[in-house]
């Protein structure tokens, strides 16, 4: 009689999900970073810290969008910092994909109170020069859309509070099928946001401080440049 061979059955192992990190560097500054010191921050090391169960991702790439900022003379130095901190950030962090939209400076005309005067019933209003953020919005949705034409992923993360991008994050995950994660930078919450998220939560308020670059990071040819002293 022919004996049967056995036939080894091996454990489940679960694929990770392929995954693609968007930061949108604006609404991470105003929503998280403004006010603190730890605007000297590793990017990638951020997002990997900021996923639930990371055993279980496949990081592809990060992508991190921001905006080269105008100068002001309230803020002289602003320029420098944040020059040095993306030649800071592109050294030490060579596989991050920085994309940059730009800065628009306009004039805008703002009252200086809510209510009229009481005896000339008018408000008084001042000409005054306004900066805002150009681009990235419509830099993070268009590039979303690319990677899912041109790669295979099965999980996006976005670190951003700005409602915009609920029209493209809704069509990735509705359908498409992929898995969308939302870590909102900013208190208040977004239940726009939430509704469109597989998962979703606020970022932790000390997180940032877990995630710096080196005080000293030497860039390709050599030199070495330093956290600004204003940051420290």
């Amino acid at each position: 009689m022919q004996s049967r061979a056995r036939v080894r059955l091996l454990p489940y192992k679960k694929m990770k999900k392929r995954t693609i990190v968007y930061i949108d560097g604006f609404n991470l500054y105003y929503g998280l970073l403004r006010f603190s010191c730890d605007k000297w921050l590793d990017i990638v090391a951020f997002a990997n810290t900021l996923l639930p169960r990371p055993e279980e991702h496949n990081i592809m790439s990060v992508k991190y969008f921001t905006a080269r900022v105008n100068y002001d003379p309230a803020e002289p130095t602003a320029q420098m910092r944040q020059s040095v901190y993306l030649s800071a950030l592109a050294a030490y962090r060579p596989e991050l994909s920085i994309i940059e939209g730009y800065y628009k400076r306009f004039r805008a005309r703002y009252p200086f109170a809510k209510e009229p005067c009481k005896s000339c019933n008018k408000v008084s209003v001042a000409t005054i020069w306004k900066t805002e953020e150009k681009r990235s919005d419509v830099n993070i949705a268009s590039q979303m859309f690319i990677d899912h034409i041109e790669t295979k992923f099965d999980c996006i993360v976005l670190v951003s509070g700005d409602t915009d991008l609920i029209t493209p994050l809704h069509y990735l995950k509705k359908c498409t099928g992929k898995s969308v994660i939302v870590f909102n930078p900013h208190e208040r919450p977004s239940e726009e946001l939430r509704a469109v998220s597989t998962y979703y939560k606020h970022i932790p308020r000390d997180l940032p401080a877990k995630c710096q670059l080196p005080e000293i990071v030497t860039l390709p040819n050599g030199r070495t440049i330093h956290r600004p002293a204003a940051w420290a």
